[in-house]
C-alpha cells in the first residue's frame, strides 16, 4: 500500500468517524426542535426558546454543510430563513407556520435516517421546499437574502469554516463535533464520555457473578459461625461478620452502581408525545393539553426501549376516544381543552408510569355487549362481574367498541399490543375509568430485568423462584373464598375471581391433580392485566437473584425464564410469569 493510498483510508475513516459524531449530536438536536417547535406554538413570545430552537437549526446546517449533505443544509437553511423572521418580530406563528416546521423536522429525520444507513438516492424536497419559500412571503415583512449571518454572538462557536484541503477535513470537523453547543445546566463534554452499550452488558455480567459470590460468602459464613460457635471466641465470630456485612456493602453500592449506568431517563421516550399530542389534536380538531411529570425518572435501557410503542397506543387512545371534542366538553361543563398527564415514578423496586386523561371515559355497557356478542363471556355472567375485569377484556385480539374507524383507532388493535409488549418485561396494566371523569391507565415495572428481587417457593418436592416485582399478596388457603368452576379452583378476592394452579403440577404439564386443604399458602401474582392464584407449601424467604439462561441444551422451556445459583450453591429454575400463565391457560 503506498503513501497516498494509506492517507486516503486514514482520511476515510476519520470522515466515518465524523459523520458518526454528527449524527448522534443531530439525533439530540432533532428532537430538540421537535419538542421545543411544540412548546413554542403554546409561548410564542418565549424568545430565548425561539434562539435556542434558531441555535438547534444553525447547528445543523453549518455541520451537514461542512459535510458535503446538500439536502440536510439546504432544508434547514429555509427553516432558519423562517426562524430568523420569527426572532424579529417580521413574521408571526401560526398553526400552519407551525405545521410546516414540523413537517421539514420529519424530512430531516428521513434525510438522517438515509445518511445513518449510508444511503445516497435524493429525497423529493420539493413540496416542503416551496410550502416553506410560501410561508417566508406569506406575511408582511421584508425577507432576509442571508438570514444565517445575523446570528447572536452565542452562536459564533458553532460556525464552521470550510476546509482548504483534505488533510485538515478531520481536524477542523472534530474541533466542531467534540464542542457541541450544551443547554444549560448540562454536564460539560469533558464530564461525559460514551461506552459501548456491549462493554456495560460484560459489566453486568460480572456484577451478576460477584452477586452469586456475596449471597455463597454470607451462607457459608452463617452456616460457619452457627455450626462452631463453641470453638470461637465472640470476638472472633463479629470480626468474621463484619468483614462480610462489609464486603456485602460494597457488593450492594457496586452493584447499584453498575445499574445506574445503564440506566437513562424515561423522558428519553416522553419526549417524542408533546409533537404526538400536538399532531393528533390537529387532526381531530380537539384541543388537548399534555402535561409531563417525572420523565427525570430512570429505567434500564432494555426496559426503556421496549416501552415506548405500548406508551404511544395508549396516548393515542386518550387523544381519540377519550378526550371529547371542545363543543362536546363545554355541553358536559367541562373546559373546552381536554388534558392528559403522562407520569413516572418509583414505587419500591418498581416504576409506575400513568396516563390519565379528564374524558368521557370508558363504556362499560358497550364493553360488556362487545364481549357477549364476540363469545367471551356469557350475558348473565357479564352482569355479575367487577367493573375492573371488564375492562380486561379492551386488552383481547380485535376487541374495539369503536363506533367510526379513524386513522388513529378503531381497527381493533393496539390493546393487544399493549399487553404483550407489557407482559415481556414482566410487568402489571390496570385500567381505571369513571363515566366522564376520565380513565387511568397504570403500567408497573421492574427497574431491571438483569438482577431481581426472588421469592423462594417449595411446591411438591421442588423450590422455584418468583419475581418478587410481580407478586401482589399472599393469602392463608383456610382463609380464601375459594370454590370450583368446570373442576377447575378458583378464588374470589375483593370482587375478582382469580384461577388457582398448583405451581410444581403445571411446571411438570402433570393432570393428577392436588388435595387444595394440603396446600397451605396461595401466592398472587399479576402479568399486565391478569392475575393467577399459586398454590405451595411454605415460602423459603427472598432473595435476590441473577437470572441465567438455560443455554442450548435445554432450550427454551416455556413457564421458566432460566436459573440461578443460591448462596449454598444449589441452582433453582426462576419462574417465567408469562409461560406459566400461557400454561395454565391451556389446562384450564
Amino acid at each position: 500500500m503506498t503513501a497516498d493510498t494509506e492517507a486516503a483510508s486514514d482520511i476515510l475513516d476519520e470522515m466515518k468517524e465524523i459523520i458518526g459524531d454528527f449524527i448522534i449530536e443531530a439525533d439530540e438536536l432533532i428532537e430538540s426542535l421537535d419538542n421545543n417547535l411544540v412548546k413554542l406554538e403554546s409561548t410564542p413570545k418565549d424568545l430565548d426558546l425561539l434562539n435556542e430552537i434558531f441555535r438547534a437549526a444553525h447547528t445543523i446546517k453549518g455541520t451537514s454543510s461542512f459535510l458535503g449533505l446538500d439536502q440536510v443544509s439546504e432544508l434547514t437553511h429555509k427553516m432558519e430563513d423562517i426562524l430568523n423572521r420569527l426572532r424579529k418580530a417580521e413574521m408571526h406563528i401560526t398553526a400552519d407556520i407551525m405545521d410546516i416546521l414540523l413537517e421539514s423536522v420529519d424530512n430531516l429525520k428521513v434525510l438522517l435516517d438515509q445518511v445513518r444507513e449510508g444511503v445516497s438516492e435524493p429525497l423529493d424536497l420539493d413540496d416542503i421546499s416551496n410550502r416553506l419559500v410560501v410561508a417566508l412571503t406569506s406575511q408582511d415583512g421584508d425577507t432576509k437574502e442571508d438570514s444565517v449571518e445575523d446570528v447572536s454572538p452565542s452562536d459564533d462557536s458553532n460556525k464552521l469554516a470550510q476546509p482548504t484541503s483534505e488533510s485538515n477535513v478531520s481536524n477542523n470537523a472534530k474541533s466542531v463535533i467534540a464542542k457541541p453547543k450544551k443547554p444549560k445546566n448540562s454536564l460539560s463534554s469533558d464530564q461525559t464520555i460514551r461506552v459501548d452499550v456491549d462493554r456495560l452488558d460484560s459489566l453486568m455480567n460480572l456484577m451478576g457473578e460477584l452477586v452469586l459470590g456475596r449471597n455463597a460468602l454470607v451462607q457459608t459464613v452463617n452456616k460457619y459461625t452457627e455450626e462452631n460457635a463453641h470453638m470461637n471466641s465472640e470476638s472472633q465470630t463479629e470480626g468474621l461478620n463484619r468483614s462480610v456485612a462489609g464486603i456485602s456493602y460494597i457488593t450492594t453500592e457496586l452493584q447499584l452502581a453498575v445499574m445506574k449506568m445503564r440506566m437513562q431517563p424515561v423522558g428519553k421516550v416522553f419526549s417524542k408525545f408533546p409533537r404526538l399530542v400536538r399532531d393528533l389534536s390537529r387532526e381531530s380538531g380537539k384541543e388537548i393539553d399534555l402535561v409531563i411529570n417525572g420523565e427525570s425518572t430512570e429505567l434500564d435501557k432494555s426496559v426503556i426501549e421496549e416501552i415506548g410503542d405500548p406508551l404511544v397506543h395508549l396516548i393515542r387512545n386518550s387523544c381519540d376516544h377519550g378526550v371529547e371534542t371542545p363543543d362536546e366538553r363545554e355541553a358536559k361543563g367541562k373546559p373546552r381543552s381536554g388534558t392528559v398527564n403522562l407520569d413516572a415514578f418509583q414505587e419500591g423496586s418498581n416504576i409506575v408510569i400513568q396516563i390519565r386523561d379528564d374524558g368521557k371515559g370508558l363504556d362499560v355497557e358497550g364493553i360488556k355487549a362487545k364481549a357477549v356478542e364476540r363469545g367471551l363471556v356469557s350475558k348473565v355472567d357479564v352482569e355479575k362481574m367487577p367493573k375492573k375485569e371488564i375492562f380486561r377484556f379492551i386488552f383481547g385480539a380485535g376487541f374495539s367498541t369503536a363506533k367510526v374507524v379513524t386513522d388513529v383507532s378503531g381497527r381493533g388493535v393496539g390493546m393487544d399490543v399493549v399487553r404483550s409488549n407489557i407482559e415481556k418485561l414482566n410487568g402489571i396494566i390496570e385500567l381505571d375509568s369513571t363515566v366522564d371523569v376520565g380513565t387511568t391507565t397504570s403500567i408497573k415495572l421492574p427497574l431491571t430485568l438483569a438482577i431481581v428481587q426472588g421469592l423462594l417457593v417449595q411446591s411438591d418436592d421442588d423450590v422455584y423462584i418468583l419475581p418478587l416485582a410481580s407478586v401482589h399478596e399472599t393469602v392463608k388457603t383456610t382463609q380464601a373464598n375459594v370454590y370450583y368452576v368446570n373442576q377447575k379452583p378458583v378464588m374470589r378476592l375483593r370482587d375478582e375471581i382469580i384461577p388457582i394452579i398448583n405451581l410444581g403440577e403445571v411446571l411438570r404439564e402433570g393432570s393428577q391433580g392436588f388435595v387444595l386443604t394440603e396446600k397451605p399458602y396461595i401466592v398472587i401474582v399479576g402479568l399486565a392485566d391478569k392475575k393467577l392464584g399459586i398454590n405451595i407449601d411454605r415460602f423459603l424467604g427472598q432473595e435476590e437473584v441473577v437470572i441465567k439462561s438455560l443455554g442450548k441444551y435445554l432450550g427454551a422451556t416455556e413457564g421458566i425464564s432460566g436459573a440461578t445459583i443460591l448462596g449454598d450453591g444449589r441452582i433453582r429454575l426462576i419462574v417465567d410469569l408469562l409461560g406459566l400463565f400461557n400454561i395454565a391457560t391451556k389446562l384450564a
